[in-house]
C-alpha cells in the first residue's frame, strides 16, 4: 500500500481514538511544554531574539506555571497543563500528532500558533482540500472535529500589499481587530477599547461556534484585504499575480485567531493564524526606553489566552496597568476620569434630545477626549461640531464636524477627513480627536450639536454659551498612538541606533520633532519624489523619516508624492 493512504489511515484511527478521562488536578504549579523540535523548526524558548518565545515563557512562569522544552519524538508528561508550538515551519508527522492527542485527551491545553504556507519557507500543516472529504492535515481535523476551529491554507492580502513587500515577514505587518460581534472574556475589554493588534502575515482560519461537545469563538479579525490561496504568489520568478480569484480565495471577515474548547476531553485550544503575534519582537516587542510593550492589543491578548489557558479565575485577568488612558468611546460616561473639564450650558434648545446640558474634556499624551450631555439621550442621527482656538487670539483655529458616518476637520489648509478620530452616541456623546490637529494647549470654543441629515451650512439646533476655556491634562498615556485605520504602516528599524530623529521636512537638517525607538508603528501618508524620505504621522504628528530607518508594508513608490 502507497504510504500516502497509510499516514492518513493512521490519522482516522487516531482520531477515533477511546477517550482518556481528563487528568486530575495537580496540587503543584502547572506544567507548560513548550515544543522545542528541529523536524518542525519551531520557534525557541532559548532564542532571546526576535524569533524567541522568552518573553511568553516568561508571561507563563509570572502566573505561577513552571516550563519545560522538550520534543515531540518522544510522550509528554503525563501532568503537562498546557502544550505550546510557535511557529512550525514543517507539519506534524503522524507520531508527532498522535503523541498531541494523547496529551489532549488527557485535558492538557494547547495554544498554537501557526505561519502560512510559502511564507517565509512555511510548509506547516495544511487545511482541507478544497471541494472534497480528505485532508492533507491530521491537525487540521483534530481541531476542527474536537474544537471547532479549521486552520485555512490561506494569506492574508492587505490592498496595499505587492509582491515587494511580501518578499519578507518583516514587512508584511497590518492592524487587524478584536472581535466585537459576539466578544469572549478573553477579548472583552480589548474590544471595549477598541484597541488594534498587529499580525505580521496571517493566515485565516474557520470557526464553527458550536459543535458534538466543543464550544469555539473568535478572538481576531480584519475586514482589509482578502485571503489568498495561491502560494505561488511567493514564487521568485514569475509569481502568480495578487489578485481575489472568486471562488477560492476568502473575502469579507477574516478570522485570525481563534479559541475552543471540549466538553468531553476538558480540554482548551487557543490558535493564532500568525505566529509573531507571540514573538519576542514583533507582538511581544518592548520600547528600548521605557520598557514598556510597543503593542498593548498583542501584550493583552496574550496574557489574557495564557491566563484562560491556565485556568485562572476571570478576575485574575490582566487589564492595562496604571498610568494608561483606559477609556472607551463608546457612547457611555461610567469610564470617564474625575479631573476633566466640566462646562455647565445654560441656554435651553427647543428640541431636548439636542440640548447641551454639560460639556466634558481632557486630553493624554496623544489624544483630546470630549463627552457631550444633553437633556434626553442624543439620536444616532446628531452632528457634533466642536471649535478649539490654539493661538489664544479668540479666533477658532480648527473646527471638527463628527457623526457617525463621517469624521472631518477643518482648519487654514482646507478641509480633510479624520481616519484615526472616533465618534460615538449612546447615552451621552464622545469623541476622541488626535492632537496633531487638535492641537496640544488649544482651548475649547463653541461646541454645537446638529442634525447630520441637515445641510452642514444651516444653523445648529444649539451651542455653548461659555467662552473657551482651557482643556485640562490627564497624567495618563494613550496606549495606542497610531489607531487602527485600514492604511500603509511603517515600523521603525535602524540597525545603527536604538532611536531614529523624526524630521518636519524630509531633510537632515530639518527641525527634530520626536525620537521614535525601533518598533514604533506610523501611518505612511506620502513620500518625496525619489523615495528617500516618507511622510508618517501619528496622533500626535506628523513628519518625515528616511525611508532606509523603515520597514514598510507597502512599495514606498507607489505613495503619492507630497510636497514638503
Amino acid at each position: 500500500m502507497p504510504l500516502r493512504p497509510l499516514v492518513a489511515l493512521g490519522v482516522a484511527l487516531l482520531l477515533i481514538a477511546p477517550l482518556v478521562p481528563a487528568r486530575a488536578q495537580e496540587s503543584q504549579p502547572p506544567l507548560v511544554v513548550f515544543i522545542e523540535d528541529q523536524q518542525l523548526q519551531t520557534s525557541s524558548v532559548l532564542d532571546p531574539g526576535p524569533d524567541g518565545v522568552t518573553r511568553l515563557e516568561q508571561i507563563f512562569q509570572s502566573y505561577g506555571a513552571r516550563t519545560r522544552w522538550l520534543t515531540l519524538s518522544d510522550p509528554l508528561p503525563k501532568d503537562t497543563a498546557v502544550i505550546v508550538i510557535v511557529r512550525p515551519l514543517r507539519a506534524l508527522a503522524v507520531d508527532q500528532l498522535a503523541r498531541l492527542w494523547v496529551q489532549l485527551t488527557r485535558g492538557s491545553n494547547l495554544l498554537l500558533a501557526i505561519d502560512p504556507n510559502g511564507l517565509n519557507s512555511t510548509r506547516s500543516d495544511r487545511s482541507l482540500v478544497a471541494n472534497t472529504d480528505k485532508a492533507n492535515s491530521g491537525l487540521s481535523i483534530l481541531l476542527d472535529r474536537y474544537y471547532g476551529i479549521r486552520l485555512d491554507d490561506t494569506f492574508v492580502v492587505a490592498p496595499w500589499f505587492s509582491h515587494g513587500s511580501i518578499t519578507s515577514q518583516l514587512t508584511t505587518f497590518s492592524y487587524v481587530h478584536f472581535e466585537d460581534f459576539a466578544p469572549h472574556p478573553v477579548t472583552g475589554p480589548l474590544t471595549a477599547l477598541r484597541l488594534p493588534a498587529l499580525v505580521w502575515g496571517a493566515r485565516t482560519l474557520t470557526v464553527e461556534p458550536l459543535g458534538l461537545g466543543s464550544r469555539a469563538a473568535p478572538l481576531l479579525y480584519t475586514l482589509s484585504g482578502y485571503g489568498e490561496t495561491n502560494t505561488k504568489v511567493f514564487a521568485q520568478t514569475e509569481p502568480a499575480p495578487l489578485e481575489v480569484n472568486l471562488g477560492q480565495d476568502r473575502i469579507g471577515r477574516l478570522l485570525i485567531g481563534a479559541l475552543g474548547e471540549n466538553a468531553h476531553l476538558g480540554s482548551r485550544v487557543v490558535v493564532f493564524g500568525d505566529s509573531e503575534i507571540v514573538q519576542n519582537g514583533y507582538g511581544l516587542d518592548i520600547n528600548s526606553r521605557t520598557q514598556a510593550p510597543l503593542h498593548w492589543g498583542n501584550r493583552l491578548l496574550t496574557e489574557r489566552a495564557v491566563a484562560w489557558l491556565l485556568g485562572l479565575p476571570e478576575e485574575e485577568w490582566p487589564g492595562l496597568p496604571e498610568g494608561y488612558t483606559w477609556l472607551a468611546v463608546d457612547g457611555g460616561s461610567e469610564d470617564w476620569p474625575e479631573n476633566t473639564l466640566e462646562l455647565e450650558d445654560r441656554s435651553d434648545a427647543p428640541i431636548a434630545r439636542y440640548d447641551i446640558q454639560r460639556v466634558s474634556a481632557f486630553r493624554d499624551s496623544s489624544y483630546l477626549y470630549l463627552r457631550v450631555e444633553t437633556a434626553q439621550p442624543p439620536p444616532s442621527v446628531v452632528r457634533l461640531t466642536v471649535g478649539i482656538e490654539n493661538t489664544f487670539d479668540g479666533i477658532t483655529d480648527v473646527t471638527f464636524a463628527l457623526d457617525e458616518q463621517r469624521m472631518m476637520a477643518q482648519d487654514s489648509s482646507g478641509t480633510f477627513p479624520l481616519p484615526d478620530g472616533a465618534f460615538a452616541v449612546g447615552d451621552v456623546i464622545e469623541a476622541r480627536l488626535p492632537l496633531r490637529v487638535a492641537g496640544e494647549g488649544g482651548l475649547v470654543s463653541a461646541v454645537c450639536l446638529a442634525d447630520r441629515r441637515t445641510d452642514p451650512s444651516s444653523a445648529p439646533l444649539d451651542c455653548t454659551d461659555h467662552p473657551p476655556a482651557i482643556v485640562p491634562v490627564a497624567r495618563t498615556q494613550a496606549p495606542v498612538e497610531t489607531w487602527h485605520v485600514p492604511m500603509p504602516l511603517v515600523m521603525v528599524y535602524s540597525t545603527q541606533a536604538e532611536a531614529v530623529n523624526l524630521r518636519a521636512q524630509p531633510s537632515t537638517d530639518s527641525a527634530v520633532l520626536d525620537v521614535l525607538v525601533n518598533g514604533r508603528t506610523l501611518a505612511a501618508v506620502g513620500r518625496t519624489e525619489s523615495g528617500e524620505w516618507v511622510q508618517v504621522q501619528n496622533a500626535q504628528v506628523t513628519g518625515w523619516l528616511a525611508a532606509f530607518v523603515v520597514r514598510a508594508n507597502v512599495e514606498i513608490q507607489t505613495l503619492p508624492v507630497v510636497a514638503p
